[in-house]
Order: structure tokens, then C-alpha cells, then sequence
């Protein structure tokens, strides 16, 4: 029975009528394929024998890329799997999953053997997925926002209220501004928050207080379970570190996530911050460079890991459900590893069954060479550089065009002001040679930003432009810088910092 069973013609029978794509590649020609294959394509039967595998796929480089992946994964193990997109004859492409090994193990001669799934509604229901969370995840973001927004505008309407009683005291009324600059700088931090959201993860490194980042994710995050208690533990004189604000608020909402769904009865998440130096790496398993470190602790009171899990915790497809019926498939600690990496720091986890779980992620730190913090510096009107030149400020906010004529003015600059391109390459033409810098907008109905900058490089290639805009340093500022911008600065700026970028751009030698 057995010898009939695997008879040539049943096998060719399997072959033929499977409902899964097969096909038969020898080098990379289709040396046969199934119906199944030639109607998932549109092909009619037997009309891809002979041809190149290339010929079921979108670009040359997704075929190169399976074909490497696939003859790596035989050679290694003696199959393979990976997910693409195979073209059909009327140019539109479908999700697939191709599983790859030897036609015959002992002759590799004989070429592989192929398999083609139609994963289409799989992907589907993972792209809904996925737009739920993001969905979820908006939602649980823009409360955070809309509270701190409120909360910074309350305080900023009570400052100016007490500067109108306190009209006469010069003293009070300095330290009402210094309050409300601080309260507009943690605007801008919330504001970037938003823009690194929308950016989907690209970096953008600047010098950060961790401190704040802690503050910031507590703000947003939302525990979920009423009996979750949240300890912060903050170092005074934590060192800065170079590294993207929301990816590292990322991290730590991932962490304080996870921390609190593996406390499915309640109790403790305790984050703390500190100073470390690293001088014996031995005692770590992968390589750590020594030096000064600050680290941000991640602690709680949940049921724990056994050393499996432990082991498998940071690989990308590892997923688990935590017991209780909690929600969920796992809350990206592979992305929290990968941020971490790409930051130059490392991550560890302590954790025991029933005894809760301690992460830790340590990032490179920046000892100061001076004492001196970039609050303490003076921000006193007197040791602000000035000048007399024409600026000409372009901006289609009237709110914010009348603030920098102001700004301008008081610092002794002779001011043009245009509410969007046009007008201002009309002021251009109107006045040759008068104007030596222009402050450009990038946002603006009319013509835009871009269009203004090429239009004002045409008409006069001396002139000198700086960005001044909302939206933080993107593709297309850094491609204006090169091709002549003069330098960016990003909305909202201080009276001192505006000060010292003109200077420095009308000082420097063409």
C-alpha cells in the first residue's frame, strides 16, 4: 500500500493539483511550476517554464534580496522561509510567503524546490492591527498633550495676571518672564514630542536632560489599573546625554508598559535615575565600553520572568501574553533594544518568577568640563549682539510677524516685512541691494517656503536667508542648507538665541 501511496503519477498528481503555489527552479529559471502558480500570477499554464524567477517579481532588488536570503537559509539548514510580493501579469502584486529547500537533499544539482503561500488577508489583519494601536496609542497621547497644554497655558495665564497686579515691581515682574520662558521651553518639548510621533522614528540627536524625559513619559503614560502606585526617583545632578527626545520616550513608555500589565494585581512601579561609571566590563556577557554612564531604572512588583523568557525577551519575534487575561502581543522591547543599541548604551533586566522584573538602560553620558548650565546663562539684554542692517522677515502668522519686526527692532536692525513669498520677492525687487538678510518662514499660502528660497537665490545669489520655522530640522531643510541656506532655527526661539544666529550669519566672510 505504502509503495503505491508515494507512486510517481500520485506525487505528480499532489504536484499538479495542490492549491498551493509550487514551482521547481534550477539556477534561477523556472524549470516547472504547478497550475496553482501560473493562476496566482495570471500567467496561463505552463507559460513560465524557462523563464527567469526575476519574472514573478516586482523590482530586481526584492528578487535579489529573496534569492540571497533563500539560498542562505537551504545552505545553512536546508530550507528556507520569506515573506514578499510576486507580481501579476496585470502589473498588480499580492503578500506571499515562499518556503525554499533542495529538490533532492543529496544532489543539490537537481535545483530547489518551491512553495508559494497567498498571505494577503494574513497582512491585512495585521496592517488593521496595527492601525488600531497606532489609533490606541494616539488616543492615549493626545490626553497627555491636551493635559499638559492645559496645565501650561493655566500657568502662563496666572503669570500674566500677576504681572498686571505686580505692574510696579521691576523685581516681581522679571521673575513672572523668567517663569513663563521656562513654561514656553516645555511647550516646545511637548510640541517635539508630537513632531518625533510623526516622524516615525528618524533621529534627530540633541543634548537632553533625562530627567525630563522621565517627567515627559509620566505624563503620558496612563497605568490603566487604579491600584498601580508610581514611585519617581530622580538624580539632582544627572549628566546630559546626546540622544532623539520621542525615541527615548519610547523606550521608557515601553518599559513603564510592560512594567505595569506584569502587575496584574496591582503594586509598585519605581523609576529611578543616577550617575554610573563603568570601569570592569567583565562582568557583563557583551561588550561594554568603559566610561560614565546615566541610567534609567525600570522597576516593578509584577509576576517576573523565569530564564527562558529572560533569554528570548529582545528577539523581534518573540511574543507573549501575560497570565490574567491581559491584552496584548508583546510591547516592542526588541524596538526598545534597538533604540538603546543605535544610542551607544546597552539595557539589562533582572527578574525572577513571582518576584517582579528590574530593566535597566544605561546611555553615555556627558560629564560638563565647566560647571556652568545652559539655564544659568544671561539672557540680559545688554550682552545681546545687535546691529543696524535691513532684515526683511517673511512669516504668514501675523501674531508671530509682529513679535519678530519687534524683536528686530529693539536689538537696532532697519525692518521689511512680507506675509508670504511673493510679497517678499517683490520687496527683493524693490529694493536692490538694501536688504542683507532674509528670515524665511517655510509654511505659508501663496508660495511657500522652498519656492521662496530658490526664487530668492535666482534674483539675488548674496543675499542671506535663514529658516525659521516650526517644524524641526527635516530632508528638506538640510537639502536648503546645502544648497546655500544660511542656517535653521526652530520656532520658538529665545530674544538671545534670535540675537546671536543674525550676527553670526551677517559676521561670517561669504
Amino acid at each position: 500500500m505504502e509503495s503505491n501511496f508515494f507512486s510517481r503519477k500520485n506525487i505528480k498528481n499532489v504536484l499538479i493539483y495542490s492549491p498551493v503555489g509550487i514551482c521547481i527552479l534550477h539556477r534561477t529559471k523556472i524549470y516547472w511550476a504547478n497550475p496553482a502558480c501560473h493562476a496566482m500570477t495570471g500567467h496561463e499554464y505552463r507559460s513560465l517554464e524557462g523563464k527567469s524567477a526575476r519574472t514573478l517579481f516586482p523590482t530586481d532588488k526584492e528578487f535579489k534580496r529573496v534569492y540571497h536570503i533563500s539560498i542562505a537559509g537551504i545552505n545553512q539548514t536546508g530550507s528556507a522561509t520569506v515573506d514578499s510580493r510576486l507580481s501579476r501579469m496585470d502589473d498588480t502584486a499580492f503578500d506571499c510567503r515562499l518556503r525554499a529547500c533542495w529538490l533532492d537533499p543529496g544532489d543539490h544539482s537537481q535545483g530547489v524546490l518551491i512553495t508559494i503561500s497567498d498571505i494577503t488577508e494574513i497582512k491585512s489583519g495585521q496592517i488593521r492591527e496595527n492601525q488600531v494601536r497606532k489609533m490606541e496609542a494616539i488616543g492615549v497621547l493626545a490626553g497627555g498633550i491636551s493635559h499638559d497644554f492645559n496645565n501650561l497655558l493655566m500657568a502662563l495665564q496666572g503669570h500674566l495676571s500677576l504681572m498686571g497686579i505686580n505692574e510696579n515691581r521691576p523685581e516681581k515682574i522679571k521673575q513672572h518672564i523668567q517663569q513663563m520662558n521656562r513654561l514656553i521651553e516645555t511647550a516646545a518639548e511637548v510640541t517635539g514630542n508630537l513632531l518625533g510621533f510623526a516622524r516615525g522614528g528618524k533621529y534627530r540627536i540633541e543634548t537632553l536632560d533625562l530627567n525630563r524625559i522621565v517627567d515627559m513619559a509620566l505624563t503620558v503614560f496612563q497605568p490603566g489599573k487604579e491600584n498601580i502606585v508610581i514611585e519617581k526617583k530622580s538624580a539632582p545632578d544627572l549628566y546630559k546625554v546626546n540622544g532623539d527626545r520621542s525615541q527615548l520616550e519610547q523606550v521608557l513608555l515601553n518599559l513603564l508598559l510592560n512594567g505595569s500589565q506584569a502587575m496584574v494585581d496591582g503594586g509598585t512601579l519605581t523609576i529611578e535615575t543616577r550617575n554610573i561609571t563603568i570601569n570592569d566590563t567583565n562582568c557583563f556577557h557583551f561588550d561594554v565600553a568603559p566610561g560614565v554612564y546615566v541610567e534609567i531604572s525600570v522597576q516593578d512588583t509584577g509576576i517576573g520572568m523565569d530564564k527562558a523568557i529572560q533569554k528570548k525577551i529582545f528577539d523581534p519575534f518573540f511574543s507573549t501574553k501575560i497570565p490574567g487575561n491581559i491584552k496584548g502581543r508583546g510591547l516592542g522591547l526588541s524596538t526598545v533594544f534597538g533604540i538603546v543599541k543605535n544610542h551607544g548604551g546597552f539595557i539589562t533586566v533582572e527578574s525572577k518568577k513571582n518576584a517582579g522584573s528590574l530593566f535597566r538602560v544605561a546611555l553615555p553620558g556627558l560629564v560638563p568640563v565647566e560647571v556652568q548650565r545652559l539655564e544659568e546663562k544671561s539672557d540680559a539684554f545688554d550682552l545681546m549682539p545687535k546691529g543696524g542692517e535691513t532684515v526683511l522677515i517673511v512669516d504668514d502668522e501675523n501674531e508671530v510677524l509682529e513679535v519678530g519686526v519687534s524683536l528686530l527692532e529693539a536689538l537696532g536692525y532697519k525692518v521689511l516685512q512680507a506675509p508670504n513669498g511673493r510679497e517678499c520677492l517683490d520687496l527683493l525687487t524693490k529694493h536692490p541691494g538694501r536688504i542683507v538678510l532674509v528670515i524665511l518662514d517655510l509654511i505659508m499660502p501663496v508660495m511657500d517656503g522652498k519656492e521662496t528660497f530658490y526664487g530668492i537665490r535666482q534674483l539675488d545669489p548674496g543675499i542671506k536667508i535663514l529658516i525659521s520655522s516650526g517644524v524641526g530640522m527635516d530632508e528638506e531643510i538640510k537639502i536648503m542648507l546645502r544648497d546655500g541656506c544660511h542656517g535653521f532655527l526652530q520656532k520658538p526661539f529665545s530674544m538671545d538665541r534670535f540675537s546671536r544666529i543674525i550676527r553670526e550669519i551677517l559676521d561670517r566672510p561669504d
